[in-house]
């Protein structure tokens, strides 16, 4: 984002503060807070859903017990789910692991729901996403203006970011910034869906951020991001085949899209290219956030690391760096067959977890457990198209099609 003379001006005092707050382990030390409060369901917007539909958005906030700190750092985490499906719940673990460092978490919600995937249905999908992120920073900022800072935030530390589809929402929220950025398909409904902005809550307020942070997430155009932007962190997979890591067709669910985006590796490139701060972890193999089964802690770190030094003021930036995945732990992702089938499916995979399956709305039907290497499961329901998920990766979906027997 295009950072103004005067609002550099006006985050010095923000920095400093910053400064006396850091050392001892605030945002890194991964248990510096031993017990967290959460305030859970809390609405910060309203938009026309996917099914046309108002739709209420609510929002988890997660908080360090005991913290006497009046001005925290708050970080939104969006969940994945290819703009289909996906719950806040998904990404409690990741909200809590920052509320444990210091930082105050939120989990946002994003309007989700089925559409058949092309160019034009999945770059509204993605502004949506955007649409909804911008809407919850604003307001946050709206409860410190005219309710007291209930949150215990700092509007000037505001940082976005997510897993997956969350990842796609928050990197659109924050380099998507001018209306010339716009995706021409999308040019002659701007006006309708509120432009950059949107229409999701809290309107004159600003949605400027300090800082995104991705796992496995990808942009539309990498000149989006432009010199002076906010500083990113990013971890993927090199051979990712639901979210690409390089530049290439999208596919949601196997079905094409003709839309071309660039993943994290691309990103990265643009960032070397106008010297913005980042850090890149790239991972080996095809899965797709698999490192929060092989590397859970490392990944985890990587990007609280980055933050950490982001919101102390303090120089971020890695580059690129090379991660290792530890001996025996397979990436490999969840394989099913045959699809399309009659609802007797055989599946592989590499570890014990357990399996979800949601129907095309993303309303959960069933859950039953994963175990390592092959198993064949009745599914026992209608014929339709039905999503499988591993609760491990929620982020990662296999689109199934059941027929009539």
């Amino acid at each position: 984002m295009r950072t103004p003379q005067l609002l550099v001006v006006a985050l010095l005092p923000t920095a400093l503060a910053a400064q006396t707050e850091c050392g001892n382990g605030r945002y890194t030390d991964p248990s510096l807070f031993d017990s967290l409060h959460v305030t859970p369901a809390v609405p910060f917007g309203l938009n026309t859903g996917v099914n046309g539909q108002p739709q209420t958005l609510y929002m988890d906030v997660y908080e360090p017990a005991g913290d006497t700190l009046s001005e925290r750092p708050v970080v939104l985490v969006a969940f994945g789910g290819s703009f289909v499906a996906g719950t806040r719940a998904d990404v409690a673990a990741i909200c809590q692991a920052f509320a444990h460092r210091g930082f105050v978490a939120v989990a946002p919600d994003y309007r989700v729901g089925f559409f058949f995937p092309n160019a034009t249905t999945t770059q509204q999908a993605v502004l949506r996403g955007a649409h909804d992120m911008r809407a919850c920073v604003r307001y946050l900022r709206k409860t410190v203006a005219e309710d007291g800072n209930p949150y215990g935030i700092d509007v000037d530390r505001i940082i976005v970011g997510g897993v997956s589809a969350g990842a796609i929402s928050a990197i659109h929220a924050t380099y998507l910034d001018q209306p010339g950025e716009v995706p021409a398909v999308l040019v002659p409904d701007s006006a309708a869906l509120g432009g950059i902005e949107g229409h999701s809550g809290s309107p004159g307020y600003s949605s400027e951020v300090l800082a995104c942070y991705s796992y496995s997430g990808a942009i539309g155009d990498t000149t989006w991001i432009v010199p002076g932007d906010p500083p990113l962190v990013s971890l993927h997979e090199d051979g990712d085949g639901v979210v690409p890591c390089h530049t290439q067709e999208v596919s949601v669910f196997g079905i094409p899209t003709g839309l071309v985006a660039s993943g994290s590796a691309d990103i990265h490139r643009r960032a070397e290219t106008i010297g913005l701060e980042h850090c890149f972890l790239l991972y080996p193999g095809n899965g797709h956030v698999g490192y929060f089964n092989s590397d859970p802690v490392v990944a985890e770190n990587f990007v609280a690391d980055f933050l950490a030094k982001v919101v102390c003021d303090q120089p971020a930036g890695c580059g690129l760096q090379a991660a290792s995945v530890p001996e025996g732990v397979a990436t490999a992702p969840l394989v099913v067959y045959p699809n399309p089938g009659n609802g007797r499916i055989t599946i592989t995979l590499a570890h014990r977890t357990t399996l979800e399956l949601l129907d095309a709305t993303g309303r959960f039907v069933a859950h039953f457990p994963g175990i390592a290497g092959e198993q064949t499961v009745d599914l026992g329901v209608q014929p339709g198209t039905y999503l499988l998920r591993d609760r491990q990766q929620p982020g990662s979906f296999i689109r199934l099609v059941v027929q009539q027997p």
